[in-house]
């Protein structure tokens, strides 16, 4: 078995806790409404949202893979960090068994924040991915977060 991963950070104008809630507690009820082309709907199937609970999420006919469910591993409210594990769906099974995604957003002086996120995928019989799709798997988790900051900022009634 072979492992690869990636690591980023980028700058969120939205503040660290907006992002944590958008993006942690509260992705199901948001990502289909953010990345409604992609998601078409997501829920709690185990759990009460918090550690060792299991998401749903179902995907439009844009994407190949139909569904993903997710189990978070950690959920810290106080350092705005949370960690999860895809266990179903998405690409699993084909080239990677498993994919692990870590998340820290960090206060910047500006009122924004530093979005510190990493990846680390298992790939069947030690298969390694090209620099291209490393690239592509990190542009699409970069990609996530601007439209998550994109929709805090424009619903800034709920997220106030």
């Amino acid at each position: 078995m072979g492992v690869f991963g990636f690591s980023f950070e980028m700058e969120s104008s939205v503040s660290a806790t907006k992002m944590f809630k958008a993006s942690a507690l509260e992705s199901h009820i948001l990502l289909p409404k953010a990345v409604s082309q992609f998601k078409s709907s997501a829920q709690i199937v185990d759990g009460d949202g918090e550690f060792g609970s299991v998401e749903h999420f179902k995907f439009t006919e844009v994407l190949q893979e139909d569904h993903l469910k997710e189990r978070i591993d950690v959920l810290d409210r106080d350092n705005l960090e949370y960690k999860y594990t895809v266990i179903e769906g998405g690409n699993i099974g084909t080239k990677p068994t498993s994919a692990i995604y870590h998340t820290r957003f960090e206060p910047s002086e500006e009122g924004g924040c530093v979005i510190e996120a990493s990846a680390e995928y298992n790939t069947i019989n030690g298969e390694e991915y090209t620099k291209e799709e490393i690239n592509a798997r990190k542009d699409e988790m970069m990609g996530k977060y601007k439209l998550v900051e994109a929709y805090v900022l424009a619903n800034t009634d709920y997220y106030a």
